[in-house]
């Protein structure tokens, strides 16, 4: 009874010493992932090591980089010959990580979209073997049965739950808790989940609703995702450049920078 005890005592500090720590890397074979680069390829050096790319752009990624090549609809339509062609010439192409078939659709003005993204999802794993993965982003609750992976097919699944806005000042985390269990409810596997982090805010618009975190706000919203999701396929940064809807962004803040960076197991001066 007393080595059962010891070394049962063992496994609890393992548990415990192996545990993810807030500021570190969540997992060594995790993939990092931004957007909206518009030709930088500064954040590499930040440890992000997938970037959002078109087709012609995956030749020219930074060394160390693969690529989610856009491929998105808003209402995912059935594969067809074009689509098709594009993932064969791709399939074999180990510079491409996966593929972003469709951003934050909506069942309810998409019925036939979850049929749709299956029929592109099960083209790219017949062509790949599953090594390509492909990767929707959901912001609505009321979707998330309807395109979970069961019935859409796709690997991966980003939930984008963005605390910090005008409304909420203190960037409450509960936010991406009631998202990611909402998901599990609705049938998403913890392991498919993609943590999508809040790195842009809307000062920089007229009317803009949502608001860059701060340093400490981040490093709170990495916490609640490595509770919740603690070693993901991919993790999501939104994102790098401003866009119409996304001003300031990551591009912005050094203090963010060094955050984000530390998370992907990067020290940064």
């Amino acid at each position: 009874m007393k080595r059962l005890l010891l070394t049962i005592a063992a496994v609890v500090a393992l548990l415990v010493t192996s545990a993810p720590q807030t500021g570190q890397a969540v997992s060594r074979t995790t993939k990092h992932f931004i957007t909206n680069l518009k030709g930088s390829t500064a954040p590499a050096g930040l440890g992000f090591n997938v970037f959002d790319t078109g087709v012609s752009g995956v030749a020219t990624l930074p060394t160390g980089v693969k690529g989610l090549v856009w491929l998105g609809q808003k209402c995912p339509t059935p594969a067809d010959a074009t689509f098709r062609a594009t993932i064969d010439k791709l399939a074999s192409n180990t510079r491409v990580f996966g593929y972003y078939l469709s951003d934050e659709p909506h069942i309810a003005d998409c019925p036939g979209g979850a049929a749709a993204l299956a029929s592109r999802a099960d083209y790219i794993r017949s062509r790949t073997g599953g090594v390509q993965k492909s990767f929707i982003v959901l912001s609505k609750i009321a979707d998330y049965g309807a395109f979970k992976p069961a019935s859409s097919h796709v690997d991966l699944v980003g939930l984008d739950p963005y605390p910090c806005s005008t409304a909420s000042p203190t960037c409450p985390v509960r936010k991406i808790t009631d998202k990611v269990n909402a998901a599990l409810a609705a049938g998403i596997p913890r392991a498919a989940i993609v943590p999508v982090y809040q790195a842009f805010g809307q000062e920089g618009i007229s009317g803009g609703y949502y608001r860059l975190p701060t340093a400490d706000q981040m490093r709170a919203m990495h916490a609640e995702w490595d509770r919740l999701v603690p070693s993901p396929v991919m993790d999501y940064a939104y994102g790098w450049s401003h866009q119409s809807s996304s001003n300031p962004t990551l591009v912005d803040s050094r203090a963010l920078q060094k955050v984000i960076a530390a998370h992907n197991g990067v020290v940064v001066g």
